[in-house]
């Protein structure tokens, strides 16, 4: 027996669009969670990116790599018909990234818990 082997058209951009979108946003929240020394932390912060799977953000309390954090992010009225609506959001630590320059500033980076919650702040 033969097999043939061919490669569908446009494979590639199937591929490419299948990719992970992450998207540029500066949106205000609040963080959430336990510090490194195991106490209850919150601290304002701004949303840098996000995607379906990840969000990342600039933190200066110190939290531990697999450490869950909530995110309460706050949506644009835009985007919320005029009401005061954020999105809350929890996920697990999976990068650390310190940031040159930056005192104690630090990049995380979350991979996002599938469920969410839209609701009034």
């Amino acid at each position: 027996m033969n097999i043939r082997r061919t490669k569908a058209q446009n494979s590639e951009s199937m591929a490419a669009s299948n990719a992970l979108k992450e998207f540029d946003m500066t949106l205000p929240m609040t963080v959430s969670g336990l510090n490194v020394q195991g106490q209850e932390f919150r601290e304002n912060s701004f949303l840098s990116t996000i995607s379906s799977e990840r969000a990342s953000f600039l933190l200066k309390t110190k939290v531990e790599p697999q450490s869950l954090l909530k995110l309460v992010i706050a949506l644009p009225p835009k985007l919320a018909d005029g009401q005061p609506l954020a999105l809350v959001i929890k996920g697990k630590v999976v990068a650390i990234k310190p940031l040159i320059g930056k005192d104690e500033t630090q990049k995380i980076i979350l991979k996002l818990d599938s469920r969410y919650f839209i609701g009034v702040e």
